[in-house]
């Protein structure tokens, strides 16, 4: 498993309708994210910042490949996202396990991998 963050801003007021869309992204989208790899997939809002967090069955490289393998899945989806919003400088970090808190322990290094998909799941 691999854990990462990719940044997006937001054009001006742009959020309401992220938001809106994102309700339930198209199902052929979700379908081939699950497909390429992705284990959870969540999207945090900070004013116009968006933080997509990642987690994937088998690393950034190997799902980037499958996706682009694929590309593209929905090109109207594609339109509508771009006209939202546009990748951050640096928009992808990948990060490394330091340490990790769940209910009943706590972890460093490579156990907070583990411990983080068992207490996420």
């Amino acid at each position: 498993m691999e854990l990462f963050v990719q940044r997006t801003t937001l054009r001006p007021g742009a959020a309401d309708t992220y938001r809106r869309v994102h309700a339930e992204i198209p199902e052929a989208i979700a379908r081939a994210l699950r497909e390429a790899g992705v284990v959870r997939y969540s999207i945090w809002r900070d004013g116009d910042e968006l933080v997509h967090v990642l987690e994937t069955a088998d690393g950034f490289e190997a799902l980037s490949r499958r996706l682009a393998a694929l590309d593209p899945i929905d090109p109207e989806w594609d339109e509508i996202i771009g006209a939202l919003g546009s990748p951050s400088p640096d928009a992808t970090l990948h990060l490394e396990p330091i340490w990790a808190m769940t209910p009943n322990r706590q972890v460093s290094g490579d156990d907070v991998r583990t411990a983080w998909s068992e207490t996420a799941g």
